[in-house]
């Protein structure tokens, strides 16, 4: 039986046919639906800061147009803009809309580089906007292919044992796995991320072949070799022994057969997640052995804390507590006690290790911001569950202190507000540069664990 061949719509069919998707379409953008042909014709607009600010790392970003600076976020970088408002463009960031300067803006027509789907959600830590493979055209750098046996060896010495140690450890302080011959270099490569591998024991000396590939399979065994060697020589024993197991548990995406050739975002996020892994192991250890022989905490881990700030008279500061109407304050009569709970290490915006915890109440509430934390913004004890990164700090005057502050913008720091130690001062959150301005002894807080 032939088949019945498909005639055109008619004049008549055509018009019916059209005014049927016409109506189909307004009817579901009234409902807020995006019809997936409409969905595929349409791209964010993208804009690149091209211009620094001056006065800041990265570039500051506001809440309102006439408001005050509340973060900042990664200069000469893509981001897409959901509106021009007269001077100033509406940039998306880490889950929220703010505005930062036109003029510090260009138009472009793709994003700097792009990857696979299931990357994005990883990598989305700089808040930076990347497109997805296959979606752009003429984008130079998409991390969806494979990497060069070169590109591994800069990652798994820079972007791992450069973070965790410093360059100048790389060059002067790691120890060798094998006897140097009195040269600088180690393989048939010049570069010192090659020989640096050689020199540690984690690949042969010899031929190097830095342009060729390499599999997923063998760039986890190196991981492997990497961490044993971190423990050896570096740990001298100490800590958790690193294997294929946590690799399983990273759940990197992509095709991870013996022959399949380790692309760039595998290796990427292989290299973050090994970094936090090493991160949260010495972390961990460190808090078993917490010796408390002074006032607060080094290792802020599991367990029931008092909470007081750094201002006044030690050892007798005023101390965080709830008021009746849920809003955290300095109370120097009372102190309260907070189940502080681990729950996982993350990266902030400049690939630094975050250790993330929730800071709740006896009866449960979470301690955390109503909305987006901003200037002058209430610490409250409230239903929400809300992560804090609670960065501790070195020794004062035999006090551990630690900083308290938004994961998704470490500029915006919890603290006392205007530097008063007066019973019912406001426990705020507000936008700090770290490392400059004025003291920060109103951002520091002593974690005494009680139990």
């Amino acid at each position: 039986m032939k088949k019945q061949k498909e005639m055109p719509l008619s004049g008549s069919k055509w018009y019916t046919a059209n005014r049927y998707f016409s109506m189909l379409l307004m009817l579901c953008m009234a409902y807020g639906i995006t019809p997936v042909a409409a969905q595929k014709a349409s791209k964010p607009t993208l804009y690149k800061v091209v211009k620094v600010t001056n006065g800041y790392f990265d570039t500051p970003y506001r809440a309102t147009t006439n408001g005050e600076v509340i973060g900042e976020m990664p200069k000469m970088a893509v981001y897409e803009v959901v509106a021009i408002e007269g001077d100033w463009a509406k940039v998306k960031y880490k889950g929220g809309e703010y505005y930062i300067k036109k003029e510090l803006l260009m138009k472009v027509e793709a994003p700097d580089m792009v990857c696979s789907a299931w990357a994005k959600e990883w990598l989305s830590y700089d808040g930076i906007y990347r497109g997805t493979t296959g979606e752009w055209k003429g984008v130079a750098d998409d991390w969806s292919k494979p990497i060069t046996r070169a590109e591994m060896a800069d990652m798994l010495v820079n972007d791992i044992m450069g973070s965790m140690y410093g360059s100048w450890a790389l060059k002067a302080t790691l120890p060798g796995a094998i006897k140097s011959n009195g040269g600088n270099y180690f393989t048939d490569s010049k570069d010192f991320q090659e020989g640096r591998l050689a020199y540690w024991g984690i690949v042969p000396t010899g031929k190097f072949n830095p342009a060729g590939s390499i599999t997923y399979d063998e760039f986890t065994k190196l991981l492997v070799k990497l961490m044993a060697y971190d423990k050896r020589y570096i740990r001298e024993g100490g800590g958790s022994e690193f294997t294929k197991a946590d690799i399983t548990k990273f759940a990197i995406g992509g095709n991870k057969a013996a022959t399949a050739k380790c692309t760039k975002e595998q290796a990427k996020i292989l290299c973050d997640k090994v970094l936090c892994w090493r991160n949260e192991m010495a972390f961990i250890t460190g808090a078993k052995f917490e010796d408390g022989n002074y006032d607060g905490t080094t290792y802020v881990y599991n367990g029931a804390y008092t909470i007081k700030t750094m201002l006044g008279k030690k050892p007798n500061q005023p101390h965080l507590f709830v008021n009746a109407e849920g809003k955290v304050e300095l109370n120097s009569r009372k102190k309260q006690q907070f189940k502080i709970t681990y729950k996982k290490s993350l990266l902030n915006k400049d690939r630094q290790v975050m250790q993330l915890y929730t800071i709740q109440t006896t009866d449960g509430k979470y301690l955390g911001i109503s909305g987006t934390p901003m200037n002058g913004s209430r610490l409250i004890a409230q239903k929400n569950e809300f992560l804090w990164w609670i960065e501790t700090g070195s020794s004062e005057d035999g006090q551990a202190t630690s900083f308290i502050e938004d994961p998704n913008n470490f500029h915006q720091v919890i603290n006392v507000s205007g530097f008063k130690t007066n019973d019912g001062t406001p426990i705020i959150s507000w936008y700090w540069k770290h490392g400059t301005g004025a003291d920060a002894n109103n951002c520091k807080f002593i974690f005494s664990k009680v139990k």
